[in-house]
């Protein structure tokens, strides 16, 4: 018999106890988890077990006939607390309730308290059941988790409000940096060009050397400048997202890429491209900077083999693509390199550009919500997925 029926089973007030009745009220009597009493119509104690009296750390002899609204707090008490919750235990016939209550030292528990209107065969009320249980301990641990939850959401917002200021304020700085770097590098380069067109019968070979040597460089450091401001504009850009077909910017890409294609053999396969939801000019740089990167790492391949398709994603909603060569791949212990801005794994000397086309890549995909990641084996080709939202949802 659970102890709220064992309460039930006690007579109210003023009948004799059958005999049957005995071993039951002697049960609740010495309960030592709840608080077991009752209640006359007006809410004064009858009953007091010892679950009551170690909750409370009232004597029987201190508490019987007083009224039960002694365990609540000022608060609860100017509210009405007590008087209600009797009112719908009445109307009810069970009412139950959690909160702070009051022992007789003064301190706070919190108390798991059930009521229940105790009528007899007439189905006159004759009385309350109230058992009560301390959850003080649960309760402090759930404020704790609170308290602590509480404090990591708001570092979580003033670190993600210092992250943003510092991003825009680097980004600000490589903007400026990179513009600022243009004007003289075109200087050296235009300088170094006049010397070796105009005075180049007055310089030694190894002088004229030496001049083309810098004009290469300054054209290359150019490259990264102008690599580093449109990694840097991508912070500022905002990204407009509509309903956009794959298939099309990759024809695109593809046709703009012809000069890379010419003199190779290369067989392109396109298979189907789900559509998706997106940025038509960002996402055309991300498919331009993957098939650059296929066609240029496959440029050693007697026959360059590069595969393009989609699959749906993981989670709802998204899609998955890919770009897939035959090319000379990497080694993945460095793939943490990969989407790093100036970051190359392999040599400038054997293959050009300027290490910033995956970073525009995965900043692009971040932008959108997605997710950019690769495969590869070095001398066995490479495939790079990225993930975006389905076509058929709005932003």
């Amino acid at each position: 018999m659970s102890v709220q029926n064992a309460e039930l089973a006690v007579a109210p007030p003023g009948q004799d106890l059958e005999s049957g009745h005995i071993g039951i009220r002697l049960l609740v009597e010495n309960v030592r988890d709840y608080a077991i009493l009752l209640l006359d119509l007006e809410g004064h104690i009858v009953t007091w077990n010892k679950g009551a009296e170690l909750l409370t750390r009232y004597a029987p002899s201190e508490i019987i006939g007083r009224h039960f609204s002694i365990f609540y707090s000022p608060k609860d008490l100017a509210a009405g607390k007590p008087a209600r919750e009797l009112q719908t235990a009445e109307e009810n016939g069970r009412y139950e309730d959690e909160g702070w209550r009051v022992r007789k030292d003064g301190s706070r528990f919190w108390a798991n308290v059930i009521f229940t209107a105790l009528r007899d065969d007439m189905g006159q009320l004759r009385g309350f059941g109230k058992v009560a249980r301390d959850f003080t301990k649960r309760q402090r641990a759930e404020e704790q988790i609170r308290s602590l939850n509480e404090d990591l959401e708001q570092r979580v917002l003033c670190r993600t409000a210092e992250l943003e200021v510092a991003a825009k304020e680097l980004e600000a700085f490589s903007y400026s940096v990179s513009h600022d770097l243009r004007a003289p590098l075109r200087a050296i380069d235009g300088f170094s060009r006049i010397l070796l067109k105009e005075h180049a019968g007055a310089l030694p070979p190894e002088a004229r050397e030496y001049l083309q040597d810098v004009r290469a460089n300054t054209q290359r450091m150019g490259h990264l400048v102008d690599g580093l401001l449109a990694f840097s504009r991508l912070g500022r850009q905002p990204v407009n997202k509509q309903h956009v077909s794959p298939a099309g910017l990759v024809r695109q890409c593809l046709e703009d890429l012809h000069d890379q294609q010419a003199g190779r053999r290369v067989e392109i396969l396109v298979g189907e491209l789900a559509d998706c939801w997106g940025d038509v000019a960002l996402l055309k740089q991300v498919w331009m900077n993957l098939l650059s990167n296929a066609l240029k790492y496959t440029a050693r391949r007697e026959v360059a083999v590069i595969e393009i398709g989609s699959h749906p994603g993981h989670s709802p909603g998204e899609q998955s693509y890919f770009v897939k060569d035959n090319g000379v791949g990497f080694d993945m212990r460095y793939t943490g390199k990969l989407f790093g801005v100036f970051q190359r794994l392999h040599r400038a000397e054997e293959y050009e550009g300027t290490g910033v086309g995956l970073a525009i890549v995965q900043r692009i995909i971040h932008r959108h919500g997605g997710r950019v990641w690769a495969e590869a084996q070095l001398d066995k080709g490479a495939t790079f997925h990225f993930t975006l939202q389905s076509g058929g949802g709005a932003a």
